[in-house]
Order: structure tokens, then sequence, then C-alpha cells
């Protein structure tokens, strides 16, 4: 195999280095197309182009007559095939002459419509029918296909021609059943009023039956009639207790909306029944929890009690401290006034020492030594006198750091008592906030005792708030003394009080949903958030507010010495914590304050509570019980008697009075016209007595007769027969069945389906005419013995199959853009080609290499019989046997097929068979010729030599 792509290697440079053979093998790519082109070009869509076909039409129809109207239906036909395109229409009166250049070929066909053909057309009107003819010629001679599409449009003709005898005939037939049809159904309302009304009067005998026995009844009891007028009479009398009943039920239905209010107040009450137990049973719970609440308040009062003590205790060390400071100051201002006097003093001297040395020293010109030592002299004494009043001043002056320790431990007690109320206050917060909780997973109603929970637990928060507020200006005091950075102690301070304004804002709307004004809805993500806070603010003022006053009373602690070294430093240090102190004082004082009122109210709070629970424990039964019969009364009966009461009163107010005038009316006409009216009942008697039962007698018989027609439905099967659609009735019977045509695979045109046999065709022949211009030989005679035949063999091969790839492609792209060809896959219709084109060539080659001439003559054989057994223009079906019995094994058979399926469609299962089949007879031709190459070479070249002997062969 390596030497045979060295062969096809040697050539490609063979072909590099002739430009002129180039140009060859582009034509060998291009000329098999042409062949594909233009045989689909030609035959593109032929049956579209039959307006060129020439088809004469000689009309001789005399017409004919029809109740007095001219019917001429041969001139009908030619104005209709004037606007018929699908041929190329001649109109002629000259029968000889159209049928000389029928002779001729210049017609196709001539249709000639007799004289007699309207007249025989119409005979069905008349006792013998007659079948009319058209006569019909074709010129077999001109055209295999030309005849079959004139036949096909000389039966297009008598196909309408008799349709629409048909059809004119049916609409005849119609319309006169039609116009009956219409006069029975417009009597068909008079005919149902008929029998309607006898239907009625048939209904109407029990009622006749019963107006018989009243009247009867009436007759026989005319003495009865005038006691009961006597009584109706009478009624007038209580006319005015029935004015007064209407008023009051009037009056009663004026309250009707506040009855039902109340009744569904009931109904409220009674659905909230399970919030309201399992209220009182929480009730129990926290009744129970009296103790803890006690307990919690008790240790509150110690809590702040325990940090007054502290803070009442540092504020009683920080007097001794001022007085220290006080008595510093005094003293230092006595030594700042003595050191005062000093440096007068001192300032005089130096005067006077000055003085002298000048005086001395006017004549010292002569002696600078003398000058120099008298100022030492002076130097040396001034500073001595300084520095003893400079130091009296300092010992005066001096603040020791134990002078303020106290005030240090004051702030220290102060802070730390603070920071342990704080953590009170803050688990305190807590239990309030988890109360809050278990109410709201209660669901409570609106009830004026919710409200007022609420009111005391905002009360409580606000109070919180206060004094975490409180703590924080302290811290800021703390901060400025110099105790350290607060900030982390008010961080988490302002957290918790954001926290519990949320919580308590958002009680806002719960308090105005207890009050009545809407639904109790409580924000669990504010309590929620609200106790995570305060439990944080727990354990840190635990832990971590105490270590960092801690630290910063240390800060404070190291720097007393710099304090106290400074007076006014250290006064201002006194002060800030007397501050600190007093505010601290203030905010436990508030606390304590609020907890002693808290636990003297907690215990008549706690037997009030008590003894309303037990109250409520007792006759919640009872209540729950009446509640129920009075919410079931309300559902069920209570819109009935306020219908019947609205009923009631508005008969009262609206038809009452009428009621009684017509009474008053009756009453006067009974006593006018009662004496007549008796007299006509006692005729009335007679008359059903007598003569009704006739009557009732031919009513039911006219019923029976009625519904007998009716069952049958004999009028609208009458009516329904005789009317019709004219137009669609007329067409069904022209055209009773009507052909459904579904496509599959549609192809938009016969160029497009014809496709794909002239491109396997044109593959064939590109794969000849390789075989035919190109050798399959060693032509060059330094590279003979360096190949083996079957080398040579598979190395030329290379070079055939590269130039099918470039024929398959340029077929196929031509087809789809210069042609613009319908494939429904074009990709797979190149794929498939180069495919095809790759197996054609592998059997041409086959047979050139091998057999030389006799391979290319075997070649162009098998494309004979391909063309008329590959089935690619005709169904196989329709062929001779000969070629149904070849059809299988043409190579042609699978490629025409393979190629459909990219043009229509692709089935998967079919064009795997196909090209499995083609590429195993491609496999079977390239293994017979790798086999055979060494055995047939001496054969082939005999006959060549023995064909070239004869001076006729290349």
């Amino acid at each position: 195999m390596k030497n045979a792509f060295q062969l096809f290697l040697h050539d490609l440079k063979n072909i590099k280095r002739t430009p002129s053979f180039v140009i060859l093998l582009l034509g060998l790519s291009i000329l098999p197309s042409f062949y594909a082109w233009f045989n689909l070009k030609s035959s593109w869509d032929p049956y579209s182009n039959t307006e060129y076909l020439k088809v004469a039409v000689i009309n001789h129809d005399t017409g004919s007559e029809i109740q007095g109207k001219k019917v001429n239906i041969g001139n009908q036909l030619v104005t209709n095939l004037k606007d018929n395109k699908k041929f190329g229409w001649v109109f002629t009166d000259d029968l000889k002459e159209a049928n000389k250049q029928l002779e001729y070929g210049n017609y196709y066909a001539i249709i000639h419509i007799p004289k007699h053909f309207s007249e025989d057309v119409t005979s069905i009107l008349r006792k013998k029918p007659k079948r009319a003819h058209i006569d019909y010629k074709v010129n077999q001679k001109i055209n295999a296909i030309a005849p079959k599409m004139t036949n096909a449009g000389a039966t297009a003709i008598t196909q309408s021609l008799n349709e629409k005898f048909v059809d004119s005939a049916t609409k005849a037939l119609l319309d006169e059943s039609n116009r009956v049809g219409i006069k029975i159904e417009d009597k068909l309302p008079l005919y149902h009023k008929i029998e309607n009304s006898v239907y009625e009067a048939e209904k109407a005998i029990p009622e006749m039956e019963k107006f018989k026995k009243t009247i009867n009844k009436i007759d026989s009891h005319q003495g009865d009639i005038t006691k009961y007028a006597d009584e109706f009479y009478q009624l007038s009398q209580f006319e005015g207790k029935i004015n007064d009943g209407a008023g009051k039920l009037i009056k009663a239905n004026e309250h009707a909306a506040d009855i039902n209010a109340a009744g569904q107040m009931i109904i409220n009450i009674n659905n909230n029944m399970p919030q309201i137990e399992n209220a009182l049973q929480k009730a129990n719970t926290i009744e129970q929890k009296f103790p803890q609440i006690n307990d919690a308040v008790a240790k509150g009062i110690q809590a702040t009690s325990t940090a007054q003590s502290a803070i009442t205790g540092a504020q009683a060390a920080m007097p001794g401290v001022h007085e220290k400071i006080n008595n510093a100051q005094n003293i230092t201002e006595g030594a700042q006034n003595a050191t005062t006097d000093a440096e007068r003093l001192l300032e005089n001297g130096t005067e006077t020492k000055n003085k002298n040395s000048t005086e001395t020293s006017l004549p010292s010109d002569e002696d600078p030594s003398s000058e120099q030592a008298s100022s030492e002299n002076a130097t040396t004494e001034q500073p001595s006198s300084d520095n003893n009043t400079k130091k009296k001043v300092n010992q005066t002056e001096a603040l020791k750091k134990p002078d303020l320790l106290p005030a240090k431990k004051a702030l220290n007690d102060g802070l730390l008592a603070i920071s342990e109320l704080t953590k009170e206050e803050a688990a305190a917060t807590q239990d309030t906030i988890n109360q809050l909780d278990e109410l709201s997973k209660q669901n409570p109603g609106s009830s004026e005792v919710l409200a007022k929970n609420i009111e005391v637990y905002k009360h409580n928060l606000e109070q919180s708030i206060a004094y975490y507020n409180e703590v924080i200006k302290l811290m800021n005091q703390a901060q400025k003394l110099g105790l350290g950075d607060t900030s982390k102690i008010n961080a988490q301070l302002n957290q918790s009080i954001d926290a519990l304004t949320k919580l308590n804002t958002s009680l806002d709307t719960t308090l105005s949903g207890a009050r009545g004004n809407g639904k109790v809805n409580f924000d669990n993500s504010a309590i929620q958030s609200a106790l995570k806070a305060l439990s944080s603010l727990e354990a840190f003022a635990s832990a971590d507010m105490k270590q960092i006053l801690t630290d910063g009373l240390a800060t404070i602690d190291s720097n007393l010495d710099t304090i106290a070294g400074k007076l006014s430093n250290a006064s201002q240090f006194a002060n800030d914590v007397d501050r600190i102190l007093a505010d601290a004082v203030q905010i436990t004082s508030n606390a304590h304050q609020t907890l002693l009122t808290i636990n003297a109210e907690l215990p008549a709070l706690e037997q009030k509570f008590s003894r309303i629970n037990q109250t409520a424990q007792a006759n919640f039964p009872t209540f729950k019980s009446k509640v129920g019969e009075a919410s079931n009364f309300v559902q069920s009966e209570l819109p009935s008697v306020l219908g019947d009461l609205n009923r009631l009163s508005n008969f009262a107010a609206n038809d009452l009075p009428s009621v009684m005038a017509k009474y008053n009316e009756a009453s006067k006409l009974l006593q006018n016209n009662l004496p007549g009216a008796q007299d006509k009942i006692h005729e009335l008697a007679v008359f059903s007595n007598e003569k009704l039962p006739g009557i009732e007698k031919e009513i039911k018989q006219a019923a029976d007769k009625f519904r007998e027609l009716d069952k049958n439905d004999t009028f609208n099967k009458l009516i329904k027969l005789l009317r019709n659609d004219l137009e669609d009735q007329s067409d069904y019977f022209a055209e009773p069945i009507q052909l459904d045509e579904t496509q599959v695979f549609p192809i938009p045109n016969y160029g497009s389906a014809s496709a794909p046999f002239y491109t396997a065709l044109a593959l064939w022949v590109g794969a000849l005419l390789s075989g035919n211009l190109l050798t399959t030989e060693l032509k060059d005679k330094s590279l003979i013995g360096r190949f083996s035949l079957r080398e040579l063999y598979l190395g030329r091969m290379i070079l055939f199959l590269l130039l099918s790839v470039a024929q398959s492609t340029i077929v196929v792209l031509g087809n789809l853009f210069i042609l613009d060809a319908y494939a429904k896959h074009p990709v797979y219709n190149v794929l498939f080609a180069i495919l095809v084109g790759l197996a054609f060539t592998i059997m041409v080659y086959t047979l050139v290499s091998l057999l030389g001439n006799i391979g290319k003559a075997i070649a162009i054989i098998i494309m004979v019989l391909q063309i008329a057994g590959g089935g690619g223009t005709f169904p196989i079906q329709v062929t001779p046997k000969f070629f149904q019995a070849i059809h299988p094994f043409l190579p042609f058979t699978y490629a025409v097929d393979l190629l459909r399926e990219a043009v229509g469609g692709i089935v998967p299962e079919i064009a795997f068979s196909k090209l499995g089949m083609l590429y195993l007879i491609a496999a079977l031709t390239f293994a017979f010729g790798l086999a055979l190459k060494p055995k047939f070479e001496p054969i082939k070249k005999g006959f060549y030599a023995r064909s070239k002997a004869s001076n006729l062969v290349e």
C-alpha cells in the first residue's frame, strides 16, 4: 500500500509538471455535469408547457330548443376553451383543412363537434334519449408523449360536458321539488298552531271535568253561597286591626339589619370558640406562672437595689476626693503668691547688682579679667536663690495618685453596677417578649382584654428602650472621661433598641386589630429578631461589657498620675465621675421604682386574674353550648325568618292597601252582581252535563291523529325530501365521489424528480470518460519494475477516485444552484452523490484496468442496460421481464434510489440498505480486480497487441 501511495504522489508530480494536463482534468471534472444538466433542463416540467401543443377545434353544432329557449352547447364549449390555457387551441370551421394540417404534423390533434351535438345532449328531455358524440383525432407519429397529453385534454373536455349536463338536469328537477317543499313549509306554522291548540284542548279535558264538577257543586250549593257572601261582607270590621298589625311588621323589618349583624357576631364568636377555649387553657398556664413573675420582679428589685447601693456607696467616697483637690488648690494658690513675691525680690536684687557692676567696670578697660570674674560671681549667686523658690512651689502643687483612687473606685462600682443591671434588664425584657410570642401563637380574636394586654407590652418595651438610651448616654460620658472605646457597647445597645422599636411599631397594627379595626396580626419576624437581639445583649452584658469597662478603668488607673499631676485635670475628672454616678443613680432609681410599683400591683392583679379565670372556666361549657345553639339558629333559621318578615313587611307596605281596596270593591260587586251570577252558574251546569262530553271525545280523536303524524315525522320528512340546496345537491349528483389526494415525499417538479436518474447516469459517464482519457498503465519506463501490478492497480485508482469526487460535487452543486433543483436534504444529496461516484469509479476503473478496451465496452453495455433496467425513468414493474430480472444486480438500481432519498426525504432504513447493496457490488468488483489483476494482465496485453496490428486501434 505504501508503494501504491508513492505511485499516486508520482502522478501528482507529473500533473504539476504538465499544466496542459490540468486543463484536461478540469474538463473531465465538468464534462459529465453537462450530460445531467442538459437532460434535466430539457425535461424540467413538460406538462406545464402544453399550451404550445396545437389542437384544432371545429364547431359545427347548430344548437337546439328547450321549452322555447335556444341552446347551443357547442358554442358554450368553444367559449370555455378560449379561456383554457392548457393547450394551443386553434378554432376553425374547415374540417378538411384541419385534417390536412393534422397529417402534416402542424396540429397534434383535432376535436370536431358535430351539428346535432346539442340536439343529442338535450334528447333526455324527449321520449327517445340519444347519446351525444365528439370526434377526436390524434397524430401518433409526431411524438410518443404528445398523443397522451392531447388525449388527456379531450377526455377532460368530455368529462366536463358530462358533469355540466348532469348538473343542469339535476338542478331543474330539484328546483321544481324545492318550490313544492317551500309551499308546504310556508303552511307549517299554521299546521303547528292548529296542532298545539288541539293538544292544549286535550290537556284541558281534566280541567274541564273539574270545572264540570265544580260548577255542579256550586250550583247545588247556591244557598250556601249567599251565606258565605254575608260572612265575606262582615270581614270589613277587622280592617283597623289588620292595618295596626301591618304597621308593627314594617317597624320590626326596619331593625332586620341590626338583628342580622347581631347574628353574624354570634356566628363569629362560635367560629372563634376553639381559640376562646384555647385561650382559657392558656389562662390556667398563665395563672401558674404568677409565682415565676413574682420571683422575676423580686430579682429585679434586688438587682436594682444592689446597683443603687453600689452607686450610692461610690458617691459617698467622692466628697473626700473633692476635699483633697480643694486643699491642694488652696495650697497651690498660696504658693503661687509666694512665688510671685520671690520673683519680684529677685528682679530688684538683680538690678542693683547690675548697677554696681556697671559702675565698677567703667575703668576696667585696662583689666578685662576683672570684669569677667565679677560677671561670673553674679551669675552664680542668682540661680541659687531661684531654685529654692521653685522647689517650694512644686512641693505645694503636688497631688498624689492615692488621692484620686476613691474616685476611680466609685466610677468602677457605678459602671459595673450598670453593666449588671443591663444584663438583668435584657433578661426581663426577654420574658416580656416570650409572653408576647406565646400570645401570638394562640391566634386571639379582637377584644378589649387583648388590647389592654398589648398596651402593657408596649409600655414595658418603651421603658426598656428608654433605659438602653440612658445607658448609651452614660457610656458616651464615660468615653469622654477617658474610659476607652465604648462604641461596641453602644452598638450592642442600639441593635436591641432597633429591634424593640420595630417590634413596638408592629404592635400598633396589632393593637388596632385588637380594638376591632381589622384582623389581629402579630409580626413574628419582629418578635424573633427582638428575642435574638436581647439574648445577644444579655450575653454581652455578662462578659464583654464588663470586660470593656474593666479595661477602660485600667486605662484611667494608669493615667491617674498624669491626672493628679495637674490640678485642673483632677478637678475635671472628679466632676465627670460625679455626673456619671448621678446619671447611674437616676437610671437605677427609675428601674427600681418601676419594679416596686409592679411588685405592689401584682398581688391584686394575680387575685383578680384568678377570680376571672375561675369564673370563666366554670361558665364556659354553658356559654359554649348556648352560643352554638344561637349560631345554628342564626345560620339555619334566621335568614328564613328575616326573609318572611321582609316579605310580610313589603306586603303590608305595598300590597295590603290595594288588597283592602280590592276587598271593598269585591264586596260591592258581590252585593250588586251575585243574583245574576247565580243564574249564569245554573246555565253552565246544564251545558257541562249535556254537551261537554261530546266535545271532549272529538278533541281526543283529533289529538290522536296529530300524534300519529308527529310520531312518523310525516310533514318534516316530506319537506326535507322536497326542499334542497340546489348548488350543493346538483354538485353532488354531478360528482358524487371526491378524490382526496395526499402527497408523501412531495417533489415540486418533474426535473427535480428526474435529477437522481440523470445524476447517476452522468457519474457513470464521468467514470467512462476518465477510463477512456486517462491510462491505467504505467507509461513512465523508468518506473517499470518498481511497482507490482497490484500496486499499480491501487495507486492509479486513487487519482480516478479523486477525479470522481470532483465530478460528483460539481454535478450536484450545479443541480442545486444552477438549475435550482429541489432537494429535501442538500448536504446528504452531495454526500450520496460522492459515494455513488466513488462506487461507479471503482467498477469502471476495475473493468478498464483488467480488460482494457474490452472493459470499456463492457462498461458501456452495463450503462445501456442500466438506463432501461435501473428503474430510473419508468417503474421497473412496467418494463419487460428481462429488465425486471436484471434489475436487482444493476448498480443504478441502488444508486438512483439512494439519491432519491436525499431529494424526496430520507428513510434511514432504505438509505442504509441501498448504500450497503451499492458498496457490496463495488467491494466485490474491487476484490475481483485486486485478486485477478496479475492474471488478466497478459490476456489484456495480448489482445491489445493483436488489435494494434490492425492499425485501426489506438
